[in-house]
């Protein structure tokens, strides 16, 4: 429950969907991994951008390349550890952008993280109490950066602050002004 600035009181509706048809349109996988409320829509569904990690990614090419010039100079050991270091970080690139999806639905702000157990985090609309957009002069050229929302939910881990990051989000600036527009919807009650 929420309070309006009038001071009455908003009740959550938590009924979950029963319908889950095959017929839902794209990223039913993302959707099934939260219960939906009754008539909640989801208005981003996005993924961190390959981009997120260009530096550890020219950072395996470059030990791919040393291991490929090591093989084609006899040495077989260097040969093979800058093939196994740059494949390493392929794979670290790869898992770290596929265990990790933002959702934006008309009514909360989800962070979904892992492959086999999954963790969750999510904050209601009205209780986002500030928003923050970041990004550097690379990532605001390929379009992607990182949007912040504080909130009330527990932290994690060694982490003292209270909010959820989307980081290396693509749109971002779109991403941050759906979640400014539908918080003011929702704390106004224009829903």
């Amino acid at each position: 429950m929420s309070q309006k600035r009038d001071g009455s009181a908003l009740a959550y509706d938590e009924a979950e969907t029963a319908d889950r048809s095959s017929d839902r349109s794209s990223r039913t996988e993302s959707r099934r991994e939260i219960s939906l409320l009754e008539g909640e829509e989801v208005l981003v569904d996005a993924q961190p951008t390959w981009w997120n990690w260009i530096g550890h990614a020219v950072g395996g090419g470059l030990a791919g390349l040393i291991g490929v010039l090591g093989l084609a100079a006899g040495s077989a050991a260097a040969g093979v550890l800058g093939i196994v270091t740059g494949l390493v970080i392929a794979g670290y690139i790869w898992y770290r952008r596929n265990r990790v999806r933002y959702l934006v639905t008309d009514r909360r702000l989800v962070v979904i993280a892992g492959f086999t157990a999954r963790t969750t985090s999510e904050t209601w609309m009205e209780d986002i109490r500030g928003l923050q957009t970041s990004t550097t002069a690379f990532s605001r050229g390929r379009g992607f950066g990182t949007v912040t929302v504080s909130h009330a939910v527990i932290p994690q881990g060694l982490s003292r602050t209270s909010a959820l990051s989307l980081s290396g989000v693509p749109n971002y600036a779109d991403v941050a002004n759906t979640i400014r527009q539908r918080q003011s919807e929702r704390k106004a009650g224009d829903y």
